[in-house]
């Protein structure tokens, strides 16, 4: 007996050919993906070598750095370096705060690209025990050390106490206020109308006389002196606690 013929739909066989091609489509695309992304720099592996040489700068503090980069733009399609990118500061002047890098791929090809990076940077710095008043000269119980973000202070700093001998606040200043070279200053030396001694150095031979200072001055400054004897005015520089240095 024979068996009853089977008529295929050619229709059938159309959408299982095209199934077919489709799922090697598929297949095919998928392979191509991995090679296409492996011909352009990773982005996070970007990210990552900068923020590796943040952290290997020789910041001059006890305290890890604080690393914040800006975004790349994820459009970016970077032809793969071969070797480690060669990463810089765009200024070495600024070289925490908010900042910039240079990253270019030193082989095999030709990018380049500036990342926007802010660095916070931490040391131990000066700043007020107590609140101080205009013209109090410092001493260490005026003074203690405190972590501080450096970034921040335009200012400037004093990164030890030593450094803040002979000082007086410029102005009141409140308790925790960061000592600077803005609201400190070297404390007189000399001031109007005080006696002082006239130090004259004529080719390393010096003759002492006094005087009466006729204005105020701090180390180093110029001050006109009244001399006792001849009631002349000269002009001399402080060289110490009521000093006045001639020098002929």
């Amino acid at each position: 007996m024979k068996k009853p013929m089977i008529k295929q739909d050619p229709t059938r066989l159309l959408d299982s050919s095209r199934l077919d091609l489709l799922v090697i489509g598929v297949v095919l695309l998928c392979a191509a993906i991995p090679a296409r992304a492996a011909d352009f720099q990773s982005l996070a592996s970007i990210r990552l070598q900068a923020e590796q040489f943040v952290m290997s700068w020789p910041y001059e503090s006890p305290y890890p750095a604080r690393f914040r980069a800006g975004n790349l733009d994820s459009r970016l399609r970077l032809k793969a370096c071969a070797a480690p990118l060669e990463i810089d500061f765009a200024n070495r002047d600024r070289v925490y705060g908010n900042t910039a890098l240079v990253i270019r791929c030193p082989v095999n090809t030709t990018w380049k690209l500036h990342l926007p990076v802010s660095i916070e940077v931490f040391a131990d710095v000066a700043v007020a025990a107590n609140p101080l008043v205009k013209g109090q000269i410092l001493d260490a119980a005026a003074i203690k050390m405190q972590k501080t973000n450096v970034a921040r202070l335009k200012n400037g700093y004093f990164a030890e106490t030593r450094a803040l001998a002979g000082l007086e606040a410029r102005r009141n200043l409140r308790s925790g206020t960061v000592l600077t070279p803005r609201n400190l200053q070297p404390r007189l030396l000399v001031k109007s109308g005080q006696q002082v001694t006239l130090v004259l150095d004529y080719r390393g031979l010096q003759v002492k006389s006094s005087g009466q200072a006729l204005q105020s001055a701090r180390m180093g400054q110029r001050v006109r002196v009244r001399n006792s004897q001849s009631q002349r005015i000269v002009e001399g520089v402080v060289s110490g606690e009521g000093l006045v240095k001639i020098t002929i």
